[in-house]
């Protein structure tokens, strides 16, 4: 099958995003129809990766000078001593600002290494490699980069661009189960937030792109990246509509920061939960009508995800999930913002003045 060619356009930047089932092998070719020249890259690798796939990078390469850092990529890693250390090998290596970082993995490596590059002699070319499900669909498009603190996720970062965004189909080969479901979770949400007649395809069609077959995963893909696409062609710096990407993420962040950033719950996790409690929040406040919520759980439990606290076994009070919400960088004049929805495909900028209604509602939705 041919690859799918996608452009993103920005105020700052134009780049490609190709999909297709064997870009890593032909990586050199794909650098050269793109312009993307330079001497020497630093790849920037989750330590998961199968050495065949970096053996296949580092060939297909040729005669580029390549280094390489390897790091366990996970929540409590993506902080500033990784990024510190990757900046120290580009100034070792005496990098110029025409060479390259090359990020292979999931959203918390391409974020790290984009950080860095970002940084790096202010500004560093880099191009995304993106290996799970979750970051092909979400963290790979946007040029968003970041690290997170005590304080919270995500709260130190930069909006910076890559050169190219290389999805390889057969890299989700290897994932665990738990990473393709926790990818569904961005998938579900575009469609919630901009297309109805998607969700109601992925209602049918969910199961499939969960095991990974490969024509409705390539549309699943290209579609979410086309939605996120257009959204981040419009907004690059999140002042105005991108904001609709962080549906159930408010909620969704606060729940990774009561668990530490931890196993317990995966980013994609989360955001099911996140969304789950966003949608009874439209409802609650009269924005939604409550077939919302039943279609929701509908589709859940015939895919057999789990979406309800109870169902990780977490148990929260109303008051320290509220001290989490607080943490969120959309947190503005000390007043929380929520994305809504009012129906699917349509969104609902939110922000909460009477506090006591988000008690109320927490009191008897935190199950």
């Amino acid at each position: 099958m041919k690859p799918i060619n996608l452009k993103v356009k920005t105020k700052y930047e134009n780049y490609r995003i190709i999909i297709g089932s064997n870009i890593i092998r032909n990586l050199n070719s794909y650098l050269k129809k793109n312009s993307i020249i330079f001497n020497q890259c630093l790849l920037v690798i989750d330590k998961n990766i199968p050495n065949r796939m970096i053996l296949k990078i580092t060939k297909s390469l040729k005669k580029r000078k390549t280094f390489k850092f390897i790091f366990t990529a996970n929540e409590k890693n993506k902080n500033i001593k990784y990024v510190n250390k990757i900046l120290q090998i580009l100034l070792d290596k005496n990098f110029s600002r025409q060479d390259c970082i090359i990020t292979i993995g999931g959203g918390i490596t391409g974020d790290v290494g984009g950080f860095a590059a970002s940084l790096y002699k202010r500004g560093l070319s880099y191009i995304n490699i993106p290996t799970t499900l979750l970051s092909q669909v979400d963290s790979s498009i946007g040029g968003k980069t970041g690290i997170n603190t005590k304080n919270g996720k995500n709260l130190i970062g930069t909006f910076y661009q890559p050169k190219a965004v290389l999805i390889s189909l057969n890299t989700l080969q290897s994932l665990p189960y738990r990473q393709i479901i926790s990818g569904y979770a961005e998938i579900l949400k575009y469609s919630l937030i901009q297309d109805n007649a998607f969700f109601f395809w992925l209602k049918k069609n969910g199961q499939k792109i969960i095991s990974l077959d490969n024509r409705c995963l390539i549309y699943a893909i290209k579609k979410s990246c086309q939605i996120k696409s257009k959204i981040v062609s419009e907004d690059e710096k999140e002042k105005g509509i991108r904001e609709i990407l962080n549906l159930g993420h408010t909620f969704g962040h606060a729940i990774e920061s009561l668990t530490g950033f931890s196993k317990k719950i995966l980013h994609g996790e989360a955001v099911f939960l996140g969304m789950f409690l966003a949608i009874k929040f439209s409802v609650f406040l009269g924005f939604g009508q409550k077939k919302m919520i039943e279609n929701y759980e509908n589709h859940m439990k015939d895919l057999k995800i789990p979406f309800r606290l109870s169902e990780y076994n977490l148990k929260f009070s109303h008051k320290e999930f509220i001290k989490h919400l607080r943490f969120d960088k959309k947190v503005k004049n000390n007043k929380l913002k929520f994305i809504l929805l009012k129906q699917y495909g349509k969104t609902l900028s939110y922000t909460l003045n009477n506090e006591k209604l988000l008690v109320k509602f927490l009191e008897t939705n935190l199950e």
